[in-house]
């Protein structure tokens, strides 16, 4: 029978081999196809989050497979106890610890070269995700291909601000930017400069023309007046030369505001770098032009670069520098934390070295992951950073604290790493299990900076991870109790005897504040529940931002945005515009029919009656005033052009243009968006005029409605895949229900207390706004990360139960053991993830405070007291669970003297 079975099985290793060469033989081709195949790659990168989902669904069915195909090949039954995965983990190390070094070594030499090419596959775009089907993407797709316009993201905004903007200094100021800029060689991929006074220079040269001046003469002639008068005295001279509506575009109503537009032949590349891309290369000369300038002319007071373009480049050079302020700060924070907990100089140094060497090592896998399967965005490579330093040594310090525990009680070097790894391996695998669940759950959307992050931190927490496993273990096994020096060697056998002295002597902190909750269940839930309603009600009706823009609220262009907005009204800044396709053509011999005319006339009158529109413009409203248009000959030149201008190529297509009196991205203007579209619905049930047409509601505004409805949508479900897979890992390491529905509800009120207190912060402190993105996000994060502490204590109190101790008592001495510990990994996450808020992006900023406040109201509060309190009431029934996965058995009769069931 035995042969039988080694044969089975040897069989059964050589198909598995076989199918794995072909897979891998399969895979390299299609790898090797990936990057020529435009196609493959749209599809991997609009598809990831179903990819991973279905890959993950595969190896639970090969994993089913396998374990059906054992029990087949009639694997013999052994009384013998098994022996735990952490512990043949731990004994492997400890055989191989010198291989596994090596190992490491390689393949951060291999990993080395490609960390540095990171930057050529980081974008600073946060654009991509939103669903093709939604509105407002049908009516983006329909504007382009119905009215040209200059190239996504290829064009800057300079905005001049002074006393009076068309006087004589600013003219100057004026012609000699745009001189600069038109230099041969100075902008890249140039492809026009537009002021107010380029477009005179234009008028004139025509008025020129029709004198009899040939073009030289016209065009000199033209300069000439330019240069020698103002803007006022130009337009005195010539009424009619400059349309108002124009006008309107480039200077404020106030005469304090002016606008230069600078658009370019090509958009920045999908990884643009302002340090590296041209295009974004451009937004810097620009404003160093702008500055050299400055320095000799008083007027214009007040200058600045913005738009999409700059924007993107300010987000770019953002990430820099905050990288410049957030390494020093979380570097310190970890030396100096773990160098108090362990009293010791060399010991924070091993986690940080080696966590370093694993931020590298994922530094270039994810390279390959942005050059063959989807971009990384540059704020993913600074939250990285943060997260794989927090997180990492937090792993590592928790298993170097259980070794030094574990020499303290006196076993010997090997046996202790043995013990750390069996045991505290366990609990960092569980931990980290949960982070990359939550982090992979973001791949799930279709916001593109969400996938990167999902993706990016997801692999660094899995290198983070083994690095702890294997690397750390390793390097104990080599150095032993030196990795504590100074307090090594006869020094850390006094340290020993003390600690177990004062153990014994007098109970701490931790132990008093466990008993107390032990003791007084009731009292300590009661006074949750108190601070959770008013925080509930903060969650809950604390407003949020939509703005990503002003996310980075200390860059030039969000605040020439703010400028603009002042200047020019906020609703001309990203207006709303309603794309009407009608099913005949309506221009006729230039004129508009009677029916487009009533039609559109009709739908204008009833939008403009909204409480937030300030005007609405189109075909019938050239200027914002109804005026006939079937009958064009009776309307000014200007009019005339401005309502052909509103009519498609396909003269089908009418677009008319709303602007708010809010700011696009308020509430009050998402709330009109929606207002505008039931509008449209119910004028088309009611109107047979409108019915056979297509009425499609865009714009800045209704981009952000739709994207956000989307999001919340797939964060919705999100959210129940993601507590759910994270209590399936609870349940199968704890063998509990009770002990795994304690942990996700738990973290839930540490993601309320500490989103509650980031509104009042945010809103009322800083006045500067919670994005919406960061609640949803917020939310997967915490179940990652939040939840480490909770299994740090839940497995502990476990191990301490398997020993044969009542529950309460259990819970007791977990607590105590693994106080100072987790308090100390709680400080060091919070420190390492608290230096977000020395970032210039709100994003990172809102992230930085609230994780960091859930992590410590998490380790202070939750697991020190709420945990034992919910124990201490569950008593017995804490370890109810399925009967193959339960790790803690009570006497039936008693239900006091817990049995091993490891």
């Amino acid at each position: 029978m035995t042969t039988r079975t080694g044969s089975s099985q040897a069989q059964l290793v050589g198909i598995f081999v076989l199918v794995l060469i072909v897979s891998l033989a399969e895979f390299s081709a299609l790898i090797l196809d990936y990057q020529n195949n435009r196609y493959l790659r749209q599809y991997v990168s609009d598809n990831l989050g179903t990819i991973i989902v279905f890959a993950i669904g595969l190896l639970i069915v090969a994993g089913g497979a396998g374990y059906v195909v054992s029990r087949r090949l009639g694997v013999p039954k052994t009384t013998a106890p098994s022996v735990p995965t952490f512990a043949r983990i731990g004994s492997f190390v400890g055989r191989r610890y010198k291989i596994i070094i090596v190992f490491w070594i390689l393949l951060f030499a291999a990993s080395f070269p490609l960390s540095q090419q990171l930057s050529q596959v980081t974008t600073s775009s946060t654009s991509g995700g939103q669903s093709s089907s939604s509105q407002s993407a049908l009516a983006q797709n329909l504007m382009a291909q119905e009215f040209p316009h200059p190239r996504a993201n290829a064009s800057a905004i300079i905005l001049l601000q002074g006393n009076n903007v068309t006087d004589n200094e600013t003219k100057i100021f004026t012609l000699r930017l745009e001189q600069r800029l038109q230099a041969p060689g100075v902008l890249n991929s140039l492809e026009n400069v537009t002021t107010i006074y380029s477009i005179a220079r234009i008028a004139l040269i025509g008025a020129y023309l029709q004198q009899g001046y040939n073009f030289t003469a016209a065009q000199s002639s033209a300069n000439q007046t330019l240069w020698a008068d103002t803007l006022p005295e130009i337009l005195s001279q010539y009424p009619k030369l400059i349309p108002s509506a124009i006008l309107q575009n480039f200077i404020s109503p106030d005469k304090k505001g002016m606008i230069i537009l600078v658009t370019f032949s090509q958009s920045p590349g999908s990884f643009g770098s302002a340090d590296s891309d041209p295009i974004l290369k451009n937004v810097v000369t620009m404003r160093n032009i702008i500055s050299q300038l400055k320095a000799r002319d008083p007027e214009p007071l007040q200058t600045y670069v913005t738009g999409d373009l700059a924007t993107t480049a300010d987000s770019s050079l953002g990430s820099t520098a905050d990288l410049s302020r957030i390494e020093p700060v979380t570097i310190g924070a970890i030396l100096i934390l773990a160098g108090l907990f362990f009293f010791a100089v060399v010991t924070p140094f091993i986690p940080l070295v080696t966590v370093g060497m694993a931020l590298l090592m994922a530094e270039g896998g994810l390279y390959l992951i942005g050059k063959y399967i989807i971009p990384i965005q540059d704020t993913t490579t600074t939250f990285l950073f943060t997260i794989m330093l927090g997180v990492g040594t937090d792993y590592a310090i928790f298993l170097m604290a259980r070794y030094r525990e574990e020499r303290v009680e006196g076993h010997d070097k090997a046996q202790a790493v043995q013990t750390s790894i069996t045991w505290s391996g366990e609990s960092i695998a569980t931990s980290a299990t949960t982070v990359i669940i939550a982090f992979g759950a973001m791949t799930l959307t279709s916001f593109t900076l969400l996938r990167s992050i999902g993706v990016g931190l997801g692999f660094g927490v899995l290198i983070a991870l083994l690095v702890s496993l294997t690397l750390i273990p390793s390097l104990i096994l080599i150095a032993g109790d030196r990795i504590f020096w100074p307090t090594s060697g006869k020094r850390f056998e006094a340290y020993a005897a003390r600690a177990r002295k004062r153990r014994a002597e007098r109970p701490g902190y931790f132990r008093r504040a466990a008993s107390f909750s032990v003791r007084r269940p009731i009292l300590v839930l009661g006074l949750a529940l108190v601070i959770s309603i008013p925080a509930i009600y903060i969650s809950l009706a604390g407003s949020t931002s939509y703005d990503f823009a002003a996310g980075l609220p200390q860059a030039e262009s969000v605040k020439g945005i703010t400028a603009l907005e002042q200047s020019f009204g906020a609703g001309q800044i990203g207006p709303t515009q309603v794309l009407v396709q009608f099913p005949v053509p309506i221009l006729v011999n230039g004129n508009l029919t009677a029916s487009a005319q009533a039609s559109l006339e009709k739908l204008s009158q009833n939008i403009i009656k909204l409480s937030n529109v300030k005007e609405v413009t189109g075909p019938t409203r050239p200027n914002g005033i109804p005026v006939n248009a079937t009958n064009t000959s009776s309307v000014t030149p200007e009019e005339r052009q401005t309502i052909l201008g509103s009519i498609g190529k396909d003269y089908r297509t009418a677009m008319l243009t709303v602007l708010f009196a809010d700011e696009p991205f308020t509430q009050n203007s998402l709330n009109t968006v929606t207002q505008i579209r039931n509008l449209v619905t119910n004028l088309q049930s009611s109107d047979p005029s409108l019915a056979q047409d297509t009425i499609l509601v865009g714009g800045a505004s209704a981009s952000t409605l739709d994207f956000a409805n989307e999001t919340v949508n797939q964060f919705n479900t999100i959210r129940v895949l993601t507590v759910a897979a994270i209590f399936v890992v609870l349940l199968v390491v704890l063998g509990s229900y009770p002990l795994a529905i304690t942990g996700i509800l738990s973290i839930g009120l540490s993601i309320i207390w500490a989103y509650a207190a980031t509104l009042l912060f945010f809103n009322n402190v800083l006045q500067s706004g919670v994005l919406f993105i960061i609640p949803l996000v917020l939310f997967l994060l915490l179940y990652g990360i939040g939840m480490d502490y909770n299994i740090f204590i839940l497995t502990r109190i476990r191990e301490e139960a398997q020993k044969g101790k009542e529950t309460r008592q259990a819970v007791v001495d977990a607590v105590d053991r693994t106080g100072g510990i987790i308090t100390a990994l709680a400080l060091i996450l919070a420190g390492a993830l608290g230096s977000l808020l020395l970032s210039s992006n709100r994003l990172l900023e809102g992230f930085g405070f609230a994780i960091a406040l859930a992590v410590v109201l998490d380790a202070m509060v939750v697991r020190t007291y709420l945990v034992p309190a919910i124990m201490s009431l569950l008593g017995p029934r804490a370890w109810w669970g399925p009967n193959r996965l339960r790790r803690v058995r009570f006497d039936k009769k008693s239900e006091q003297q817990p049995s091993n069931n490891a």
